[in-house]
């Protein structure tokens, strides 16, 4: 019997974590040896990492700043659908700022083709 709940496929399975820092680190071309010294961690603590379907928030957070990557703004891309995100995280209120603003600069640049009777 698996006493470990969070590994339990559910009807939202979370993606596997240490298969997901193996994609991003040969994405991003980095050797397992970097990383793990830029961790202060052996090669092989690394490695076992790659095996693991889930992983400590305070490791996921270590790997992301030795990275340079955003594993966390990228696990939200496996949601369900539907899923209301946070409204006041920075990426979720600066989106919401970006769509204004091309919002604004579309009814602008309508405008200027009308001024000049450009057809849309």
């Amino acid at each position: 019997m698996m006493n470990r709940t969070h590994l339990r496929k559910g009807n939202h399975p979370h993606p596997h974590i240490g298969q997901l820092v193996k994609r991003v680190m040969r994405d991003k071309k980095l050797s397992q040896a970097e990383v793990a010294r830029r961790m202060t961690i052996s090669p092989s603590s690394l490695a076992n990492y790659f095996k693991q379907p889930s992983l400590q928030f305070g490791i996921l957070w270590n790997l992301g700043i030795a990275m340079d990557y955003d594993f966390l703004t990228e696990l939200t891309d496996y949601y369900p659908p539907g899923l209301v995100l946070n409204a006041s995280s920075k990426v979720i209120i600066e989106l919401g700022e970006k769509n204004k603003l091309i919002a604004d600069l579309q009814k602008e640049n309508g405008i200027y083709k009308r001024a000049l009777g450009i057809k849309e």
